[in-house]
């Protein structure tokens, strides 16, 4: 009865790692992102406001999402993905304090943020992070391949990710989806 939950957890891990495993893999193979029908902001944000609002108060932390009226033409699913992991690491590595996704219009673009008051990372950590395999410090469990995920992912949905972090503070990752086609901008809803 003892070994049990340690055992049902193991397994669940290792088919965690599977799954990631199986996701950086295909992310080589793949060709460039499809572009899905057009998709607004607010329902991006809630799908994942669904999925990591329950995860983030579950450890007692505040939740906040900022939004816009907006409409993306990109790969939702990857995006979400992108997104996803980004939120899952937040949570995991925040042990206090509280977790934020926002969005914000830019003129060459929209930015998504995620912010945490986590333990942040030193600055000779923060390329390093996006590597395979990498985990710093203890709080988020996995085999250190989310952020590795995520820098596949921008590169086929063609934006970029930048992060901002102060040891002891908290960390901000920035993905910026720039537009692609002039003539069709990110629109107000």
């Amino acid at each position: 009865a003892e070994l049990a939950p340690r055992m049902a957890r193991a397994v669940a891990l290792a088919q965690g790692l599977a799954r990631s495993l199986q996701d950086f893999a295909a992310l080589g193979a793949h060709g460039a992102a499809q572009v899905s029908p057009p998709l607004p902001v607010s329902v991006l944000l809630a799908d994942l406001s669904v999925v990591y609002e329950p995860l983030a108060r579950h450890k007692g932390l505040r939740w906040r999402v900022r939004g816009l009226d907006a409409v993306l033409h990109t790969d939702a699913a990857l995006l979400h993905r992108l997104l996803g992991n980004l939120l899952a690491n937040a949570i995991g590595y925040t042990a206090r304090g509280g977790v934020l996704l926002a969005v914000r219009q830019r003129r060459t673009g929209l930015v998504f943020e995620v912010w945490d008051t986590g333990a942040g990372m030193a600055p000779q950590d923060q390329q390093r992070v996006f590597e395979p395999f990498v985990r710093l410090g203890a709080g988020g469990e996995g085999a250190g391949l989310g952020l590795a995920v995520v820098r596949a992912l921008a590169e086929r949905l063609g934006c970029t990710v930048a992060l901002r972090s102060r040891p002891g503070r908290g960390s901000v990752f920035r993905v910026t989806l720039r537009v692609q086609d002039p003539s069709r901008p990110f629109m107000r809803a």
